[in-house]
């Protein structure tokens, strides 16, 4: 699907939906719910496969979509934090092993299919250094200032694609 869409169409569709979940962290009520509780089978399933679908073709983990829709359902932002933290392997893994097969034309040097295999490597190191301690320092802070500070990054995120989309 991704070799399929068009660059701006992902930048748009992430930075419409990531604006959204910014401005839901930020300014989202208590009880704005869409559930008591996590759901059980099959829309459980069916919610973790469209957030892995919408992450790996954004090139991101699953937290940015993962954490507002956990806390719509009532989960604590720092179990949603850690739980995002923990999929985002899982979303990683089968999404890296299909752009192995995305054809690229003009690709840069080291890469195969849609992965450069520097940039993979150094996003790895990365995640593996700074993992551990964005989920200590989420753990060590207050829920609401946590809430705000996911907000502020999500937002500028979008802000920034949807930038992009409209070429300024």
């Amino acid at each position: 699907v991704a070799s399929q869409v068009k660059s701006v169409v992902l930048q748009l569709v992430f930075g419409v939906l990531a604006g959204l979940a910014g401005l839901y962290m930020a300014f989202g009520k208590a009880e704005w719910r869409l559930g008591t509780e996590l759901p059980g089978q099959p829309a459980r399933g069916l919610m973790a496969t469209s957030l892995a679908f919408f992450s790996a073709m954004m090139g991101i983990g699953g937290g940015t979509f993962g954490v507002p829709l956990m806390s719509l359902y009532g989960v604590v932002i720092h179990r949603a934090v850690a739980t995002a933290a923990g999929i985002g392997v899982l979303i990683a893994v089968p999404s890296v092993l299909g752009f192995l097969f995305v054809p690229i034309d003009n690709a840069p040097p080291y890469t195969i299919g849609a992965v450069n295999l520097p940039a993979f490597l150094v996003v790895i190191g990365t995640t593996m250094i700074t993992t551990p301690w964005g989920v200590k320092l989420a753990h060590a802070m207050d829920p609401k200032p946590l809430k705000r500070a996911f907000a502020v990054f999500i937002t500028l995120v979008a802000l920034n694609m949807l930038r992009k989309v409209f070429g300024w």
